[in-house]
């Protein structure tokens, strides 16, 4: 041997003294290294065993040869082994470097901590200090240029995954390809809750990390990923059993069966619990924990968001149904933990709201023991003037439900685009709309004139105003005016002179705030971000095996994931088939457009809140008790084919575009209906892609959207006026509401027939009749 393998092998025995426990094992993985790179077979390697052992060839085969089909059960003597150690650390000083041999080593310690690392986390009920001592000890070992198979990481990963992410075996599928145990080591730091408890990180938190560590991969490994970067909000996760220590803190335990109780007592009683939890205490180790957390983070807005365990699941999102709220983080440490804990303690109520029951119930998962986890983000955004902001914020899908123009592609996708936080992007808030951009192609839009553009434009922006500690939904043009500089700006405004719209030179404002209109046309034209968003989609869509929907914010530097999970799509239904041979008399009302395929069939009753009824109305009160009425006939036609037929926008949070409705209040219908009569010159926005929308394609609630005052557009103003009116017999306590709300049984009314409705997606018609 040279005097430099004399000093390899002097350094190999001298790693041996400091990792004793593993000397075997490290020996065992360099003969396999050695045999594996082709340095030297072990077939040699015993051959100078054997030789130094000074036993022959032919000795040896006598002793250990009984032919083909039989072995004869020889094993290597002490000396035999001595030589067989001693030759193959010669060997690995002659072939291998210092690194390539501390590398082989390393691979051995991570060997032994995998190993117990996966048996820790299949106990049954490991505390989470022990394991999360564990995860540490395995990340503070060096990363070294040979990682663990994965064939013998994946139950490892699998284990970590089921304790603090996921038990769903649908999760868990996917999620073993893109986690590794490494990731496990930031995420233990993040985690609030006792060190002898035990709960997982729930739903959202679980979508957000999967997504982002996709992501993250194939931005390495994919060469038509576009060089953009994508972040994630600095999060830390409440786990679930917090809520279980809550609870039962505060001696509430017996709230948990509030579930199974009738749904009008739940809505009833579910203020008095909301207020009960948002004023009970926390255990003190849990507001210490929290404590540290804030002091992390510093007076950065917050939002608080609901992570249950049932959330985002494959087939059951559960989008919107729990509550999320904003926490502006300003004053004394003191005041911010008030504020903190009062949100967290909102969203733990959110779980006993009626909609998440009611959800529950329809999708078979009322008996399911949930728990609600926490998921706490720095607010994405930057502070302008008064106002902490992003720029621009939305939700995106990877299958585009609304094809508005044949060139568009489902498998494109769609988003939907809204300036400062994204809250409306998802929720039916006010008569402005969104952006919807096909992201195939982003620059389509369905107005044509620069007045129908204006007329559709987001007017209002949500945003957290931090000189009053709140929340707020501002006109575009007020925040601008008293906002400072504003990245992005041009990406999201133009300038609406003489009729005419016209991209912003950059993002100064050099003009009068109220000259600027939010059309998005600089971002959908000139920038990359369609593209990206697209390709995310697709990616995700890829690695998921179905399709996905995402969150996003861009805080005019760079673009952050906030939430990714399953995207409700529809059954799979055969398109519906609209024939030519109805009778005009007996055609209630029909579609050209913004239609989605499907036959709803044997309907017997209709629900109907003309637009033009409900517009009479002058106060919310009134409004609110249509509301109700919606919500006792929902009831008592459970069981019943019926349709629910009123204003676009059903569910609006401005009572005077919709009834006010919630899921609950709607989910045994088998069709829902919005008529979007002309008003003020313009057509209400069907509102495809909030929250509302994915709860009728999940829980199979058809959907078609009317617009009965376009040219050619059929509505049987007549049928629907002369019918019988079912409401007072069906629920006396409403009968006074009968100007508004009509109900009418079809049999009765039409000799017996009931409604049929055909939608034809790929023709973009849909007719309603009698059969």
């Amino acid at each position: 041997m040279t005097s430099g393998d004399v000093d390899n092998l002097t350094y190999i025995r001298q790693r041996f003294e400091r990792f004793p426990s593993l000397e075997e094992r490290v020996r065992q993985g360099f003969l396999i290294a050695l045999h594996s790179r082709e340095l030297v077979s072990l077939d040699e390697i015993y051959r100078e065993a054997r030789a130094r052992a000074r036993r022959s060839t032919v000795e040896v085969e006598a002793q250990g040869d009984g032919g083909d089909n039989v072995q004869l059960a020889r094993r290597w003597d002490d000396e035999e082994k001595r030589h067989i150690r001693d030759i193959t650390l010669e060997h690995v000083a002659r072939s291998l470097t210092r690194e390539e041999i501390d590398d082989l080593i390393n691979l051995t310690r991570k060997r032994e901590r995998a190993v117990e690392l996966e048996e820790i986390a299949r106990l049954p009920a490991v505390p989470f200090g022990l394991l999360a001592r564990k995860v540490r000890a395995f990340g503070r070992l060096p990363v070294g240029a040979t990682t663990l198979p994965e064939e013998e990481s994946t139950s490892v990963r699998l284990a970590l995954i089921r304790q603090f992410i996921s038990e769903q075996l649908e999760f868990r599928g996917v999620a073993k390809r893109h986690i590794w145990i490494r990731d496990f080591d930031d995420l233990v730091d993040r985690i609030v809750g006792d060190d002898e408890g035990m709960g997982r990180i729930g739903g959202k938190a679980a979508g957000l990390l999967l997504g982002s560590k996709i992501l993250e991969g194939a931005r390495a490994t994919d060469p038509d990923a576009p060089d953009l970067p994508l972040r994630t909000p600095e999060s830390f996760y409440l786990r679930s059993d917090v809520m279980e220590q809550f609870v039962r803190h505060n001696g509430l335990t017996h709230l948990q069966d509030h579930k199974y109780r009738d749904p009008d007592e739940i809505r009833r009683d579910y203020p008095m619990l909301r207020e009960l939890f948002k004023n009970a205490t926390f255990p003190p180790v849990i507001v210490e924990r929290l404590g540290a957390m804030l002091d992390r983070v510093g007076t950065h807005p917050l939002i608080v968001r609901s992570s249950s365990l049932l959330e985002d699941r494959f087939g059951a999102t559960f989008a919107g149904k729990y509550r999320s709220v904003f926490v502006c983080n300003q004053g004394t440490r003191e005041e911010r933990m008030t504020e903190l804990l009062g949100a967290i303690a909102e969203v733990f109520a959110s779980s006993l709201h009626p909609d998440p029951i009611s959800y529950r119930k329809r999708h078979g998962l009322l008996d399911f023991d949930e728990s609600m986890a926490v998921l706490i983000q720095k607010l994405v955004g930057f502070r302008t003037g008064p106002y902490f902001l992003p720029t621009w914020a939305g939700v995106a899908f990877s299958r585009n439900l609304v094809r508005r123009n044949p060139r568009i592609r489902p498998e494109d996708g769609m988003a939907r685009l809204v300036f400062g936080l994204g809250t409306r992007a998802v929720d039916r808030i006010g008569s402005d709309t969104p952006r919807i951009m096909p992201l195939g192609l982003p620059a389509l839009r369905p107005e044509i004139r620069a007045g129908d553009v204006v007329g559709a434009a987001q007017r209002q922006v949500d945003l957290i105003n931090l000189e009053r500690n709140t929340f707020e939904s501002r006109p575009a043009a007020e925040v601008l005016d008293r906002a400072g500089a504003i990245p992005g700006l041009a990406q999201v405004f133009s300038s609406f002179e003489h009729d005419a719209l016209r991209p912003l030179a950059g993002d100064s404002l050099l003009m009068d705030a109220g000259d600027l209109v939010v059309t998005f046309d600089r971002l959908a034209q000139a920038s990359p971000y369609p593209a990206y968003l697209r390709w995310c989609l697709q990616t995700l869509e890829a690695a998921y095996g179905c399709p996905v929907d995402i969150e996003f914010a861009f805080d005019g530097r760079e673009l952050y994931l906030l939430q990714c999970r399953p995207q409700a799509v529809p059954a799979d239904r055969p398109d519906g088939r609209v024939p030519d041979d109805v009778p005009a008399d007996r055609q209630l009302f029909s579609a050209s457009h913004d239609v989605l395929g499907g036959t709803v069939a044997d309907l017997e009753y209709v629900v109907l809140i003309d637009p033009r009824d409900y517009n009479t109305l002058t106060t919310d009160e009134r409004r609110f008790a249509v509301a109700g009425a919606v919500r006792s006939l929902n009831r008592r036609l459970e069981g019943k084919r019926f349709a629910l037929m009123g204003p676009g926008r059903w569910g609006s949070r401005d009572l005077r575009l919709g009834v006010p409705v919630t899921y609950s209040d709607i989910d045994h219908a088998a069709l829902l209906v919005e008529i979007a009569r002309s008003q003020s010159g313009y057509t209400p926005e069907v509102s495809f892609g909030s929250h509302f929308f994915q709860d009728l394609v999940e829980s199979d609630i058809h959907y078609l959207a009317l617009f009965p005052d376009e040219p050619g557009a059929v509505f049987h103003d007549a049928f629907f006026r002369d019918a019988p009116d079912a409401l007072a017999d069906l629920v006396p306590d409403h009968a006074d509401l009968s100007d508004v709300v009509r109900v009418i049984h079809l049999p009765t009314a039409a000799r017996g027939r009931t409604l049929r409705v055909e939608m034809h997606e790929e023709g973009q018609r849909a007719l309603g009749f009698l059969e």
